[in-house]
């Protein structure tokens, strides 16, 4: 690993003032500031709140970060009395610099001010030629590990604490060099204590499975590594369920869009004439171009084109209450799913969602997701039944490992794809508890048992075979789900 960059953000630096806006920069970046400003880049962040764009400018790479206060009423004001977003992350990296950790250049900051407070704050950054960590394709290689090792023990030997430390590590070789890049949530102390390395660690190998070679690196042996393993199991599940709220929200990979009559939430990689279309109108979907899986009072489903579109019916004038102050049908089957997937259990995969309301009474909820090719039911699936049972087995241990049970665990809600993969459908009844209990495990299993026993092709022998698959998965004997 090479170590590059160290350059002190003590020297002194330029200020001066371009089209109204107020800059402190590397001396040897004034002459290419106008340049940079003046091109018009390629995007590669965008939302009202903040754009990132990069610039290829006389043979080198510059980052230009824009974070727009003017977007949102009074929060120009606030920073009348505290630093810019720009300015406090100028200022974090010329003190990691500082501490000797590599770090991309930061060249210049800049603040547009008006009457109003400030506008805008800009930061400009040198390019760097290497992936994030996560990304990294030869991640998982002893090289990678031992460098990464090092690394990570160098920032918290001086105190710099950050927990999303996986896309914010660029790896690039050979030479294999690491670099520390958006500092904004890194945190400056005099020393790290104990929970503090194993937590970040932990969070770390969510994303990057930390080796032995790493933790050898880092200089811990084997108790603190097996305590870090286990912290990061629960730290995951948590990280997950917070991350699957981001379907909800304005990001580089869902947004809020308009089609119809109806506002809907939408994962951007998904859309397309054929989508849009059906978003335009998911009513007349369901009446005339798609062939209905179900039609009942409280939902209506129905597939066509790779598509499925579940509606959300009122039933209950009940409901009409109730869905002012709780998320509805649709959102919370919308986000377990993308949560599901997250966690890497097989489900159909999320694309829109909607509510059509009136006076904010919710009247009908839509959840568009992709259809499961060649989908059979569990109990009308015609293959092997070791194999099925081999497969349910599977899925069920990973449900339950990674937090979630279903209080409507049954045949019909388990399907497997044309590929003879197992997916779990309709997630009305399922819940995400963070750790589920072997007496709700014993609950779901009972109730998939139930309904698994009207089907004459699974035997006996492959409800006991289930059953062992499950327990060696969960790392629990079978006599302790009868307690």
């Amino acid at each position: 690993m090479t170590v590059q960059g160290l350059r002190s953000y003590t020297a002194p630096v330029t200020r001066l003032e371009h089209r109204g806006i107020r800059w402190e920069l590397q001396p040897d970046f004034e002459p290419l500031l106008a340049v940079v400003l003046a091109d018009p880049g390629r995007t590669i962040k965008d939302s009202p709140a903040k754009s990132v764009t990069v610039h290829d400018v006389g043979g080198r790479t510059f980052y230009l970060k824009r974070y727009r206060n003017r977007a949102f009423p009074f929060r120009s004001l606030k920073f009348f009395f505290k630093p810019s977003h720009a300015r406090r992350e100028w200022k974090l990296a010329g003190q990691i610099e500082a501490r000797g950790v590599p770090i991309v250049r930061h060249l210049a900051v800049g603040e547009r001010w008006t009457w109003r407070g400030l506008d805008e704050s800009l930061l400009i950054t040198e390019g760097f030629a290497g992936q994030p960590i996560h990304q990294f394709p030869a991640r998982a290689t002893d090289e990678v590990q031992g460098a990464l090792g090092q690394f990570v023990r160098h920032m918290h030997d001086r105190g710099i604490l950050q927990f999303d430390l996986f896309p914010n590590i660029l790896v690039a070789g050979p030479p294999l060099t690491l670099k520390r890049v958006d500092v904004h949530h890194a945190v400056l102390k005099s020393a790290l204590s104990l929970t503090e390395r194993v937590d970040n660690l932990a969070f770390l190998h969510t994303e990057v499975p930390l080796t032995e070679k790493f933790f050898a690196a880092y200089g811990w042996g084997s108790d603190l590594t097996q305590q870090t393993r286990l912290r990061s199991e629960a730290m995951r599940r948590d990280y997950l369920a917070a991350r699957a709220r981001r379907c909800l929200r304005s990001n580089a990979d869902f947004d809020r869009r308009r089609f119809g009559g109806l506002e809907w939430w939408v994962r951007l990689a998904r859309l397309d004439p054929q989508v849009e279309n059906i978003l335009a109108d998911p009513d007349a979907f369901l009446a005339t171009r798609a062939t209905l899986l179900k039609r009942g009072r409280s939902t209506t489903v129905g597939r066509g084109a790779g598509i499925v579109v579940k509606r959300f019916n009122l039933r209950k004038p009940l409901r009409l209450l109730k869905d002012l102050f709780r998320a509805s049908r649709n959102r919370r089957a919308y986000q377990k799913a993308y949560h599901l997937e997250l966690a890497g259990i097989p489900s159909a995969r999320p694309i829109a969602t909607a509510e059509k309301r009136f006076l904010r009474f919710l009247l009908r909820g839509y959840f568009v997701m992709e259809e499961i090719p060649g989908a059979v039911e569990l109990g009308h699936w015609r293959g092997d039944s070791r194999v099925a049972a081999r497969a349910l087995a599977e899925l069920l241990a990973k449900l339950h490992g990674e937090g979630f049970c279903h209080r409507d665990l049954k045949e019909t809600n388990l399907v497997f794809d044309s590929a003879g993969r197992l997916h779990l459908i309709d997630l009305e009844g399922l819940e995400y508890v963070h750790e589920v209990s072997l007496r709700r495990a014993a609950a779901d299993l009972a109730r998939l048992a139930r309904g698994a026993a009207k089907h004459p092709q699974f035997t006996e022998a492959d409800r006991l075979r289930f059953l062992r698959r499950y327990c060696k998965l969960r790392g629990i004997r079978p006599r302790d789900l009868a307690g």
